[in-house]
């Protein structure tokens, strides 16, 4: 039996024995407060939902389409709302003019009419799935991080008529408001801040709930992941973030790809003040372009001030990656995602089929598709968490060849090729001398040697130490020897001691002149020591 099955399991109560000393207690997540009362509109039901706008406010939505306007909301043989407000949603790549096919809608149905309410909501979002074409994975996405205790969107579909032209099946998602706080917070009269278009949280963030000119909190998580004193900032956070919380939040952040959400790209995310607590929250939003990139490592290094205000530190690190573990196992492991895709766009089909039979239709093989996609993700995700699992122990090893390396070159001179039946990771030398290859690794303390099968042509050494050739090496291991002139495939490899902080493998090639090729899955980490 493949050893790593045996040892995969034991991720899940602790890490190696070997480091146990080093490591906090197992921390088991403690979801928040979850209302699991069933509700019909998000319990399999797909609306009809028919939206009437003037045409003067037609007018006003094409020249201001961040600003409200009124309209009525009609579900046939239902309910009819007037008097509720709408305005355009979605920023660079969903945003659709009130003029175009398929515009994204925000819909307010209290803010004129007190008390008046959809279904149980007050504030929901008409997307228009332009970046997810299987109309399905924020929906998945989002019952996935609910599942595991992390506040995120309930979502449905809706058929969406405007005017009397229909523009066909949307997502209809739950807005961030009291309602959406009650499911997983007693005292639901905190701050609620929206990061808006990727602004980090010292930015021009915008107060969706509470007074904005009381920050003290606010002020006080800022000044935390600033703190210059190490153990004092580790002090400062605990204090005002839910630590075990934002962890949860980032391993799904992690399982899904969400390279789009805070800790990626500081956008797409609402982050909340527990007055119970005293501490913040944050939430998962925009999830519609998720599960794009099965070789995503799920320890990759984020690059917002929350997380590099935690991660720097090792006992946090591996904090952090208890926490994933935890997720992973109650959550992902043992769950079949793939057939609750399936379920979905079956439902999808069958109750959208009154509406419009032929975009019913395209639900079974939407479904199949979103289903293979997360599959494959998850699989992927398995794989990486043995070679975790492999990487604690001597002998153990890892092929790098499934992971994302990101490129930090000029994009003429790094790309990847296929040369010689080989898939590559190419770096040519032009005006900017070449370029590497980065993957930011988490290992434990040890002795570790990272090997590859290379090729170079024409690699002419420069006179600086930096351009000399081709090398595989860490991030600021200097001094390794390189490889230039032309060579056919052999093998390289370099050997490298990890203590505190996690190594970033570098596959570099640096010259006046020459190619370089980088076999992707002949590359192996593996502990000697």
């Amino acid at each position: 039996m493949d050893k790593s099955r045996l040892l995969f399991p034991l991720l899940f109560v602790g890490l190696a024995a070997a480091h146990a000393q080093n490591l906090p207690p197992l921390i088991v997540p403690k979801p928040p407060v979850v209302n699991v009362a069933p509700d019909a509109l998000f319990a399999g039901v797909i609306p009809k939902l028919e939206l009437t706008i003037s045409q003067e406010n037609i007018d006003k939505l094409a020249k201001n389409p961040r600003d409200y306007v009124t309209l009525t909301i009609t579900e046939p043989g239902g309910v009819t709302l007037e008097k509720c407000s709408l305005k355009l949603k979605g920023s660079a790549g969903s945003f659709r003019q009130i003029t175009e096919d398929r515009p994204g809608f925000s819909l307010r149905t209290a803010k004129s009419k007190k008390g008046q309410e959809y279904r149980g909501l007050s504030k929901f979002q008409l997307n228009n799935c332009a970046q997810d074409g299987s109309m399905l994975l924020e929906m998945v996405a989002g019952e996935m991080a609910r599942r595991a205790g992390v506040p995120a969107s309930r979502c449905t579909h809706a058929y969406v008529v405007l005017n009397g032209k229909r523009l066909g099946t949307y997502v209809l998602k739950e807005g961030f408001n009291t309602e959406f706080l009650s499911y997983f917070f007693k005292d639901t009269k905190g701050h609620l801040y929206d990061g808006a278009f990727c602004n980090e949280i010292d930015g021009p963030i915008e107060v969706d709930q509470g007074d904005p000119d009381e920050k003290v909190r606010l002020t006080e998580l800022i000044g935390a992941t600033k703190e210059s004193v190490p153990g004092l900032r580790l002090q400062r956070m605990e204090r005002i973030l839910d630590v075990d919380a934002y962890f949860r939040h980032l391993a799904l952040e992690q399982i899904l790809c969400h390279w789009d959400g805070y800790s990626f790209n500081r956008n797409n995310y609402r982050f909340y003040e527990d007055p119970s607590s005293g501490k913040f929250h944050f939430m998962l939003h925009g999830m519609d372009q998720v599960f794009g990139d099965d070789r995503w490592y799920v320890f990759r290094q984020p690059g917002a001030l929350v997380s590099n205000a935690l991660l720097g530190d090792r006992a946090m690190r591996e904090r952090y990656r208890t926490q994933f573990f935890a997720v992973y196992e109650k959550n992902f492991r043992t769950y079949d995602w793939p057939k609750r895709i399936l379920e979905l766009a079956a439902n999808a089909k069958a109750k959208l089929t009154r509406f419009d039979p032929e975009e019913a239709k395209r639900f079974e093989q939407r479904g199949k598709d979103a289903a293979s996609r997360v599959k494959s993700r998850l699989d992927a995700v398995r794989t990486q968490l043995e070679d975790a699992v492999q990487l604690r122990s001597l002998g153990g090893k890892a092929n790098l060849g499934k992971y994302a390396w990101e490129r930090n070159a000029d994009e003429k001179e790094a790309d990847e090729q296929d040369v010689d039946g080989r898939n590559c990771l190419h770096v040519k030398a032009g005006p900017k001398k070449g370029g590497d290859f980065r993957l930011p690794f988490a290992t434990g303390p040890g002795r570790y040697r990272l090997t590859g099968m290379v090729k170079t042509t024409g690699v002419a050494a420069g006179k600086d130490e930096q351009d000399k050739g081709l090398r595989l090496r860490i991030s600021g291991l200097n001094g390794v020897p390189a490889l230039a002139g032309t060579n056919s495939w052999r093998s390289v490899s370099v050997e490298f001691s990890v203590t505190d902080t996690d190594p970033v493998l570098v596959l570099e090639m640096r010259a006046e002149a020459g190619h370089a090729w980088f076999d992707r899955n002949s590359l192996t980490l593996t502990r000697i020591n």
